[in-house]
């Protein structure tokens, strides 16, 4: 017997932040905590922002078809199968990244004022991510004055493209500041690098570039980007050659595991996800393109050892243990590190950059160094025998057009994305229509059978803020776009 389905599953990890205070609370002024320091601070920020990856995006891991639900439920009429959207869906996405960036705001003003410039670029850093991500779902947000605690508890809201320009310049600011003679070596508290300026000098740069190739189909934005993307080569540093990934210490005890694994496993080592399983796009995608990477994002079926994933909105899924569960290669153990940029994604928005005549380097390299990147991460092995076959798909040295190149690069980055950081195949998809044959939903509830645009602005600021979200006109998640979508 299916299980009826009691609350509405988009809930599930979207509202998982839904109880923090929103940046517009007006209980308490972060601006003026005197009871911590940066060093403090720090290092709970970094872990709320790694606990967002996967968790507050189930979303994005099912709408780019890595995970679908079990035929265990009944279908919803208003799941996230259905593609529909209220002011309710990212309330909590909103609420607590808003929340998050108060603990950034505080670690950089504390490091100015104690003149510790390590704090002040990780800071800068860390805020340049989450507001990217917030532009990358809402376009427009409050910015300029969002942080004003007390002072304004009604912030306006700013352009997106300006938002993105202004972020870009703070990350070069971040990588000055990191570079300092008296910023190296003096963090004592950074569950990111372990205190190691270089790879914060890396991630600056890698963020930088991730919001500059996301303008790439914008008419006009060209010139810009390159001239850009030459500044951060010129400045130097490099990109991310290993995983950025937070570690605090995790442990085995509620609330302290390691976040996708806690969304998987109880501390008694018992697996515990009912609802999510694989979905079967990327199995099928595998096998015909002689990937195992699918062994290692999903489990065999437990009835049947077989690998065999759901489809989005189907009423004819797999029922429990009848379906691939979460795999070896994602699922290691309750304290392994939680992913927030990827290497494997650095080396493909390298090689779309040179693709593109951006930046100057060996494209087929890096597409392979992204591949093995993703291999390794999961544990796979060695990649050559992978893309070394004369596969389109996997072969970048097989493509001839650019069409054909830049197929082969999304794709990859799609699949390295799995359990990841799935945010970021949305917004490829988005940017690219890229992979052309990624599934719609078949739910018979769909709303409009194409994948949502955006997210709509949460209840709250309808509730406190109300002049200056309805300043942004009439949004709807299928028609209204982020600025840098064509």
């Amino acid at each position: 017997m299916k299980k009826l389905l009691t609350i509405l599953y988009a809930g599930l990890l979207l509202t998982a932040g839904g109880c923090s205070k929103g940046y517009f609370d007006i209980n308490q002024n972060p601006n003026q905590a005197v009871t911590t320091t940066a060093d403090l601070v720090l290092p709970n920020a970094l872990k709320v922002t790694a606990d967002q990856q996967i968790g507050s995006f189930s979303f994005a891991s099912t709408w780019m078809n890595y995970w679908a639900a079990s035929g265990s439920y009944a279908l919803s009429a208003t799941g996230l199968d259905t593609y529909k959207e209220t002011t309710t869906f990212g309330n909590g996405i909103w609420n607590t990244y808003y929340r998050n960036l108060e603990d950034y705001n505080f670690v950089e003003k504390a490091a100015i004022a104690n003149k510790t410039p390590f704090y002040e670029a990780a800071a800068k850093i860390m805020k340049a991510l989450v507001f990217q991500q917030l532009v990358d779902m809402f376009n427009n947000i409050p910015y300029s004055q969002a942080l004003s605690g007390t002072t304004n508890i009604q912030p306006q809201y700013d352009d997106a493209k300006t938002i993105y320009e202004s972020l870009s310049s703070k990350l070069d600011s971040a990588v000055t500041l990191m570079s300092r003679a008296d910023a190296i070596g003096s963090s004592t508290s950074d569950v990111m690098f372990g205190g190691n300026n270089a790879n914060w000098i890396k991630l600056a740069n890698t963020l930088r570039l991730r919001i500059l190739m996301r303008q790439s189909e914008m008419s006009g934005r060209a010139s810009y980007i390159q001239g850009e993307i030459t500044k951060i080569v010129n400045k130097g540093g490099g990109f991310l050659t290993a995983d950025a990934s937070v570690n605090p210490g995790y442990l085995n005890s509620d609330g302290k595991q390691s976040p996708f694994w806690a969304l998987n496993y109880n501390t008694a080592g018992t697996y515990t996800q009912a609802f999510w399983r694989a979905n079967q796009y990327p199995i099928t995608f595998c096998q015909a393109n002689g990937d195992p990477r699918y062994q290692y994002w999903y489990a065999p079926a437990a009835t049947n050892g077989k690998y065999q994933g759901n489809v989005v909105g189907s009423a004819q899924n797999h029922p429990g243990n009848d379906a691939s569960t979460f795999g070896p290669g994602v699922l290691k153990s309750y304290n392994q590190p939680a992913v927030v940029v990827s290497a494997a994604e650095s080396n493909f928005l390298q090689a779309e950059a040179v693709l593109r005549g951006w930046m100057t380097g060996n494209d087929a390299a890096l597409v392979n160094q992204g591949i093995q990147a993703s291999f390794t991460s999961l544990g796979a092995g060695d990649a050559t025998s992978y893309y070394t076959q004369s596969n389109k798909n996997t072969n970048y040295l097989a493509c001839v057009t650019f069409a054909e190149k830049l197929n082969c690069i999304i794709r990859q980055k799609w699949e390295a994305n799995n359990m990841v950081t799935p945010f970021e195949a949305w917004c490829d998809y988005r940017r690219l229509g890229l992979p052309a044959d990624n599934p719609i939903t078949v739910s018979s509830f769909v709303d409009v059978p194409t994948i949502p645009f955006r997210i709509l602005y949460p209840v709250s600021e309808y509730q406190y803020n109300p002049a200056n979200v309805a300043a942004q006109g009439t949004i709807d998640h299928h028609t209204s776009k982020i600025f840098w979508m064509k």
